[in-house]
Parts: structure tokens; sequence; C-alpha cells
């Protein structure tokens, strides 16, 4: 059963620092290193600062960020919520010419070990941003990021409906214009009512598999220092947003692949090994993403760019069953996931991109800026440019009930919930 509590979360004292959204930023890791240079700008104690911390003295980059916490905490820059609450959360978003909201509440979860099948990962985890984040938790005690969870009853609205009513206790707008209110609702009833609602159905990770993979190890570690598990130790909850399945602001977005570093890559060879089993189109450019998305909805489909205007649409010939010809262990769901396809039929069998690639990140990059990345193709910067189709919700939900796990940056929820709203310390 998943087991969540209010916390007095830890807030942005509007009186000292002005208009929140001068503060706020994405989850850390979509943040690009010229998106950092930008909140660093933003204002003295933007959230960038905790969440990717720069060494500014001997201390190492994590050690600084518990020291910028705790002068902050002590300065007033950030205040200690008064009662233990719950937070509701509604971001607005314009998606395809229409506006959208997505409801999520921020709580604290107990950490569970993925084998109980309570919380469910749905991609795998790279060691290198697993220990950076632990290295963080290990210094600061706090969670920043809030892990962005889902969950599958629509009935929590009903619920949080009259404290939404009321005007928000904090609100921001990120850079794309996403706006954020937040609430926050201390009323035990509602509080109860929640728990006991969330306790019967499973969560599955959205975003943050790396932070709670990093709280659990965290977790262990403490346990092993206090010879025990005492229930309600804080090393025991991490912070989380919920979101219910059934929310109709709840949208993934794909995110593309660009190839770089294949040893004696030719293209003309290169096409013609794909077309063993996929059908190759030459398409025109300006039309690659909208063909590639109509085809999608019934057939798997790749854009493929390769530089000066050449582009192309790959689609799975009919006959061609993914889940025979893919080795690695997995359901036939799994194996027939756009994904999969793309790194075990092509970039895995056919330009010899393996785990091993794919975990130094010699190879592969990612990206949702579609036009930049045909950018980098034509300077020669990358060799390939592969456009996929967004994975479907329901794939995500089938594929974490079987307790498998899809490739890394299989999913991209959006809009992404906005770091520094509430922040958890461990008291």
């Amino acid at each position: 059963m998943a087991l969540i509590k209010p916390f007095n979360g830890i807030r942005y004292n509007q009186a000292k620092v002005g208009d929140l959204s001068a503060v706020v930023t994405p989850p850390y890791d979509v943040i690009s290193p010229e998106e950092e240079e930008f909140y660093l700008q933003q204002h003295p104690n933007n959230i960038v600062r905790l969440i990717l911390p720069r060494k500014k003295s001997s201390a190492d980059n994590y050690s600084h960020a518990a020291e910028l916490l705790r002068s902050w905490l002590n300065s007033g820059v950030l205040i200690r919520e008064e009662k233990p609450c719950i937070y509701a959360c509604i971001q607005e978003f314009e998606l395809d010419g229409k506006t959208r909201q997505r409801l999520g509440i921020t709580c604290l979860v107990r950490l569970e070990d993925f084998e109980s099948k309570t919380i469910l990962p749905h991609e795998n985890i790279l060691t290198k941003p697993l220990e950076d984040r632990l290295n963080l938790i290990r210094a600061t005690r706090a969670n920043f990021d809030s892990i962005f969870g889902l969950h599958s009853d629509g009935y929590i609205g009903e619920i949080l409906k009259p404290f939404l009513a009321r005007p928000p206790d904090a609100s921001a707008r990120d850079k794309d214009g996403v706006k954020c209110d937040l609430y926050c609702i201390s009323d035990h009833g509602a509080i109860m009512a929640i728990s006991e609602t969330l306790a019967q159905k499973p969560i599955l990770i959205a975003d943050g598999h790396h932070r709670y993979s990093a709280a659990l190890a965290y977790r262990n570690e403490m346990r092993t220092t206090y010879g025990g598990c005492a229930s309600d130790a804080p090393y025991e909850f991490i912070m989380m947003t919920l979101v219910s399945l059934e929310d109709k602001g709840l949208v993934i977005l794909p995110t593309h692949r660009l190839v770089r570093n294949v040893k004696d890559f030719n293209p003309e060879s290169f096409l013609s090994q794909l077309s063993e089993l996929f059908e190759v189109t030459k398409t025109p450019t300006k039309e690659l993403e909208q063909t590639v998305s109509i085809i999608g909805k019934n057939r798997t489909a790749f854009g493929l760019y390769l530089g000066n205007a050449n582009s192309y649409v790959i689609r799975i010939k009919p006959d061609v069953r993914p889940e025979k010809l893919i080795q690695s262990p997995g359901s036939d769901a799994l194996k027939r996931l756009d994904v999969s396809i793309l790194h075990s039929l092509i970039l895995e069998k056919i330009l010899g991109i393996g785990n091993q690639q794919f975990a130094a990140g010699t190879n592969v990059s990612y990206t949702r800026d579609i036009p930049n990345a045909m950018r980098l193709v034509d300077k020669g910067e990358y060799q390939a440019f592969f456009l996929i189709n967004p994975t479907k919700v329901e794939e995500v939900k089938e594929i974490a009930s079987t307790g498998e796990r899809m490739p890394q940056k299989s999913t991209f929820f959006y809009p992404k919930l906005l770091t520094g709203m509430v922040l958890r310390v461990m008291e």
C-alpha cells in the first residue's frame, strides 16, 4: 500500500524574493547549460543554485548547496510552513492551440523497493546521475525537485474542489509561459480522505527515476547507520507530486534522437540496411514531422534526417514482427514500443550502438527541438537525426504494471513540474 502524508513544506518568502517566476526552474535533468546560465541571471536566490550547485569555495559542489540552503533558511529567504500540508498544484498551459490544465498534489510518499510493486518505475537509470543525486541528498538532507508520480484514481479532484475555489497561496510562470498555482491544504479531513484513497493504488513514476533510486539508496544507508527501520524516520519518505492517469491535462511529448561518432558511417549503406525491415520513403523535410505523426497512428514510423534536406520516412514493414527479432529480455508489449524498435533494430543492430554506448553517452543525444537538430546534422556535428512519435500513456501503464522498464528518455511528460514552488527538508 502506498503511504502518503502531509509535511511542513519549505517555500520562498515572497516578501524577500518578489515574483516567484524569477526563482523557479524545471527539474534539474532537463536544464541545458545555456538554460542554467539563464536561471543564474534571473535572481540571486534562483533554485538552480541548489539543484545544480557550483563550487564557490573550498567545499565541493554538494557541500556548497548545503551551505546555501542553510543560509537561505537562516536569512528568511526560505521559510517553513507552520502546519503540515499537502499542496495542490494546478498547471495551466497551451498546446496545439488549446488551453489545458493538470492537477497534482504534492505530499510525502513512503519509499518502497520496486519489488513491492507499490511504486512502479518505467525507465532504466544510469549510474552517473544516480550518484550525483545521492551525493546531493547526503549533503543537504533535502528534496528540491519533486518526483512526478501517476495514480489511477480520478476522485482526488472532487476532494480538492472546495480548497481550489479560493485564491492560490503562490503562483509562478515558467519561461515557456506555463502557469502554476499552488494551494496549501492543512485540513485534516481532506488529507485523510486523499491518503485513504491513494493507499489502494500503486504509484507509477513518470519523472524522477534517478532521484527516487537515490532516495532509496540514502534510506538504506540511514537504516544501516541507525541499525534498522524506523517507520516515521524522515529518510523513509520522499516528496512526490501525484497526478491522475485520467487527468485530461496529462500529456506525453516525444524525445528525439541525434546520432554521432558511428565509425565508417555511410548514408547510402545505412539506407540499404534499413530497407530490409523498413519501407524507406524520401520525404520533403518540411512535411517530415506531420507525415510521421499521421503514419504513427497505425504503424511504427520514424523520421530520418541525414543532412542537406535529405529526409526520409521509415515505417516498419507489415510482415515484420519486432517481438520475434529483438533478442533482449522483455515482453512482447515492451518490444513493440516505437522506442524499443528504434533502439534495438536500428541503433543497435545496424549502427552498433548498444547498452555500453548508451550508458557512456558517446553516440546518442536527446532533443525535442527538431529544427535545431537538423541544423546540427547539417553542420556535421551529428550524422543522423531520428524523429520519433510519443509513447502513449496506456503503453507506459502497461509496461510499468509488468515490472519492466523502457529505454531511457522514452517519455517526456509535459509540462514539467516547477522546481521551487515547495521544497522539503528532512527534520
